[in-house]
């Protein structure tokens, strides 16, 4: 390699001074292009809400009726709402969706202090309000009964 360096200084003016091994430096981005990182939740799935029964089918016990994130649906006859405002069935059968007249109770109402107001105001005791109810009719029973005491 000395060799090829005695050479290569010989060859070439001196005022140019360039060493026989120049090295090549590339230097990497720190940061790499892209855009913002905020307003990224365009196409989010759905939270797969709402009533999941048709009026008429045949229920199973422990089925969920209507997943709500509110109180929209009103739980009716075998049904049990959950903390989570979910609906499921307490029977077999079939499932009924009503829609009802609701009567609130004014004594409830009464009942909460008195720093958040008129919590129930006059003009809806003279409106209609109406829900939908969720109700699950049990299927028959057997007519086969055992007689266990005679009167």
């Amino acid at each position: 390699m000395s060799i090829f360096n005695s050479l290569l200084s010989k060859l070439q003016p001196s005022f140019l001074n360039v060493s026989p091994m120049t090295e090549i430096i590339a230097r990497n981005a720190s940061k790499k292009a892209g855009s913002s990182t905020r307003n990224k939740c365009r196409n989010t799935p759905g939270k797969r809400r709402g009533i999941k029964i048709y009026d008429g089918q045949r229920i199973p016990h422990g089925k969920l009726l209507v997943k709500q994130h509110r109180l929209q649906v009103l739980p009716g006859w075998n049904t049990k709402m959950l903390a989570t405002c979910d609906i499921v069935a307490l029977s077999h059968g079939r499932a009924i969706l009503t829609t009802e007249k609701v009567d609130p109770k004014l004594e409830a109402y009464q009942r909460l202090p008195s720093r958040l107001g008129e919590v129930m105001p006059s003009h809806l005791l003279s409106e209609n309000i109406y829900r939908v109810h969720v109700h699950v009719i049990p299927d028959e029973q057997h007519q086969y009964f055992k007689l266990v005491d005679q009167v």
